[in-house]
């Protein structure tokens, strides 16, 4: 007696069918999986603050220079997050932005044959914030760093974003190795 195909999916979601992923698969195992795949609360956490700090920058680089400042400060009354964090974002920001003379020569370097001009502004200040983890936040590792900047990039930018910031980053790091911080 064959099974049709219907019948196979329906007894595989269910685990009954022998040889199918999930057939030993008690609710013990599953719930150990599903838990393994959770994000801590402070993950999520670094997560929304590096995103905030990230769209500071895309949206601060569509204004003059002196108008920099208060567009910032504009959209971060309308953060709901604490005054404390907010406040937080905006230092990193200004941190990010008082570096971009040390970070976009890093990026320019490494993106050989791509004028930063010609990059798009969610890659470039995805890797801007990256940039400045690798290289001026000790708190951060530097694989924590470019793996984060691909994940914003899967968020912010196109269907090949992700890739093209990991490669840039990986000749960021390549080309400026850690023991080699850049001067402050």
């Amino acid at each position: 007696m064959h099974k049709n195909n219907d019948s196979l999916i329906e007894e595989s979601e269910r685990g009954e069918v022998a040889g199918t992923p999930g057939a030993e698969a008690t609710e013990e195992t599953a719930d150990k999986r599903r838990a393994g795949s959770r994000v801590s609360a402070r993950t999520r956490e670094l997560r929304e603050f590096r995103k905030q700090v990230f769209i500071l920058l895309f949206l601060t680089g569509f204004y003059e220079k002196a108008e920099r400042e208060p567009q910032a400060r504009l959209y971060l009354e309308d953060v709901e997050l604490p005054e404390e964090t907010r406040e937080r974002i905006y230092k990193r920001y200004a941190e990010i932005a008082g570096k971009i003379g040390s970070i976009d020569p890093m990026i320019s370097k490494a993106s050989q044959g791509w004028n930063l001009h010609r990059i798009g502004k969610a890659e470039l200040n995805i890797m801007r914030v990256a940039v400045y983890e690798m290289y001026f936040d000790d708190t951060i590792p530097v694989g924590v760093a470019i793996n984060e900047a691909v994940e914003l990039a899967r968020t912010f930018g196109t269907d090949q974003s992700h890739a093209f910031v990991n490669g840039i980053l990986s000749a960021v790091l390549k080309n400026n190795p850690q023991e080699e911080k850049p001067k402050a």
